[in-house]
């Protein structure tokens, strides 16, 4: 079996959201953090053939990148990767050791709606990169939806904003920075009256659900 890149953008992405990781059968990818505020789901073009869980995804995300075109055989105690007369062994995990995802999806109710491009995506990482912020936060208020990355209990600190649409609505969703880790694209996006960002790929059947900070106002 071949890994492809795209795939192992999805591992690396989850590997910044919980080191540890359960493969299950099938070809949806799946972490948590260990928090419990950052779950995804990706589904993926190749097939496991069977379940197997990793303690340190880095270390294996570095030996599948290590050697190109690298072939993958998936054993009962552990995974082989070899290219030509080169071989890594590297042992699967007790599952019971590990942080693993649950094997659902979270429900959503639609509270607010908008779409971010890749372009926005990229913009929001540096963005909160450029000006050191804490906080992303979409805000409701006189007819308009605007995204912010900056410092809400900082009046007077540097921000990037951007209007997102129109909306009759008032709310005010936070999301710390360092949780929003997703891979770059294009997604529609939802605000839940349960506290939680639902990120979904408008290309790809990738989803993140992602807490809200506790002093988010959202309907009520």
């Amino acid at each position: 079996m071949k890994i492809s890149k795209e795939t192992l953008d999805v591992l690396k992405n989850f590997a910044t959201i919980n080191t540890n990781i359960l493969i299950r059968e099938g070809n949806m990818l799946s972490t948590i953090s260990t928090g419990k505020n950052i779950f995804a789901r990706a589904q993926v073009s190749e097939t496991f053939d069977k379940e197997f869980a990793v303690y340190d995804l880095n270390s294996l995300l570095a030996l599948l990148t290590l050697m190109e075109d690298t072939d993958v055989e998936l054993g009962d105690e552990s995974i082989t990767m070899s290219k030509g007369s080169s071989q890594f062994e590297y042992f699967y995990a007790d599952p019971s050791i590990i942080v693993s995802a649950p094997d659902k999806t979270i429900e959503v109710d639609s509270f607010f709606d908008f779409v971010l491009s890749k372009e926005e995506v990229d913009m929001i990482m540096k963005a909160a990169a450029v000006v050191s912020a804490p906080m992303l936060s979409v805000v409701g208020k006189d007819g308009k939806a605007v995204l912010t990355v900056g410092d809400p209990s900082t009046p007077r600190s540097n921000a990037f904003r951007q209007v997102i649409g129109d909306t009759d609505k008032t709310f005010d969703a936070r999301l710390a920075v360092e949780n929003f880790k997703v891979v770059p694209g294009n997604y529609n996006v939802t605000i839940s009256e349960k506290k939680f960002m639902h990120l979904s790929s408008t290309t790809k059947d990738t989803n993140y659900w992602l807490a809200l900070e506790p002093n988010s106002v959202i309907g009520g």
